[in-house]
């Protein structure tokens, strides 16, 4: 069974976003499925001339045209170029439509956002092809945050009635978890089915834990407003003061990273380092500089209803999670079970949590339960089985 997936973003573009994506197509290949990738004209290839990429011999169709200022990125982008990028459906869709006459596949897998949608449903429909919409977030809810003028509040309303109609119109809808399922089924949304967010373990190539003596602590992805990175580093102003001297790092860049390094400046901080930038190659190694992760992720609707990738990450790599209780963290993380949880927003939670780390060590045995949770629950090969169950019923 051959499966189209259609991409806003994928590899070497290093997002939560587009390692779920590498994820799913490693997965379905392992188990006999043929994934192709096609992916938006704001994702460069290998080289900005790519046509074609083989990642992981699989093959990614590439539309790129050329336009720095148009590639994906985590900035907020100004209302003129999102007007561009609309129009950059037509052309994507012709591409789309040569890419499917050629490789002819049974399904039509469309990732967020509806940019992939609507191509897939139109050409779903013509070529009489099933297709699947994958939701991983209702990320129209971060354009509210800052919705301060009437321009600025339609646009979110206007995403999200055309993602719900694209929900609406494609044969099945895909989410990450039960809250989002339950959000889209007050959309009157149907016919959805949950594939979780899981770990390629694989891939994981992590040293059994050693303590050192001294505690290193920290933070591996996107470095954004939401992820709460500003209460860390208060707290590590506090431990400071009181003369600890254990590590926190950050690996990661992100919208957020100025406002992160101004106010480790301004706080004084001596060890609260910032990486910056991480390669995949280099995700072993910055996993082994930290004994302890922490998720300090804010409350939001947003952080309420998705499950974040990066604990599980930590978890797989033998590492002790340490996360707000916003309702994502909570689907993956049971508080001294799997990981430790803190009251988000709150840096005095968050550093009676910390504290308690440095003075009673690591416990051992939420590193063995976390383990044995992603390699029974959270395996992508186990997620590969349930699209491949998806995809039969549509097909059949």
């Amino acid at each position: 069974m051959k499966i189209l997936h259609i991409v806003y973003q994928s590899l070497p573009n290093i997002s939560g976003s587009s390692i779920r994506t590498r994820d799913i197509v490693l997965s379905q290949k392992s188990i006999g499925l043929i994934p192709v990738v096609i992916s938006s004209p704001f994702q460069n290839g290998l080289s900005n001339n790519s046509k074609i990429d083989f990642i992981n011999n699989i093959k990614h169709y590439r539309t790129y045209n050329n336009s720095p200022g148009l590639l994906v990125k985590e900035d907020k982008t100004p209302l003129y170029k999102r007007i561009l990028k609309v129009f950059m459906i037509f052309g994507f869709y012709y591409k789309t439509k040569t890419v499917i006459k050629e490789e002819k596949p049974d399904i039509i897998h469309a990732h967020a956002t509806f940019f992939c949608a609507i191509v897939a449903i139109i050409l779903g429909k013509f070529y009489k092809i099933p297709v699947c919409y994958e939701v991983r977030s209702l990320w129209e809810e971060r354009e509210k945050k800052t919705a301060n003028t009437f321009v600025k509040r339609l646009q979110p309303r206007i995403i999200s009635s055309i993602e719900t109609f694209c929900m609406r119109k494609a044969d099945k809808v895909i989410v990450i978890n039960e809250r989002l399922k339950n959000d889209l089924l007050k959309r009157k949304v149907k016919n959805i089915s949950i594939v979780p967010n899981a770990v390629n373990i694989e891939r994981i190539r992590s040293q059994p834990y050693e303590f050192n003596g001294r505690l290193n602590f920290g933070y591996i992805g996107s470095v954004s407003s939401i992820e709460g990175l500003d209460l860390i580093a208060k707290v590590w102003a506090k431990l400071e003061k009181s003369n600890i001297s254990n590590q926190f790092h950050v690996y990661g860049d992100g919208n957020y990273f100025s406002n992160l390094k101004a106010l480790v400046g301004m706080l004084g901080l001596k060890h609260f380092i910032l990486h910056g930038e991480v390669s995949s190659e280099r995700i072993d190694e910055a996993f082994g500089n930290v004994d302890v992760i922490v998720n300090p992720r804010l409350k939001s609707k947003i952080s309420d209803t998705v499950t974040p990738l990066k604990p599980l990450e930590a978890m797989a790599y033998k590492k002790l999670v340490i996360a707000s209780d916003v309702g994502g963290m909570k689907e993956l993380i049971t508080h001294n079970y799997n990981g430790l949880l803190f009251s988000s927003d709150s840096v005095e939670s968050l550093e009676n949590v910390v504290r308690g780390v440095l003075v009673n060590g690591i416990d051992k045995n939420i590193l063995e339960r976390s383990l044995k949770y992603i390699k029974e629950e959270k395996s992508w090969i186990v997620n590969a089985e349930l699209y491949k169950g998806i995809y039969t019923k549509l097909v059949g």
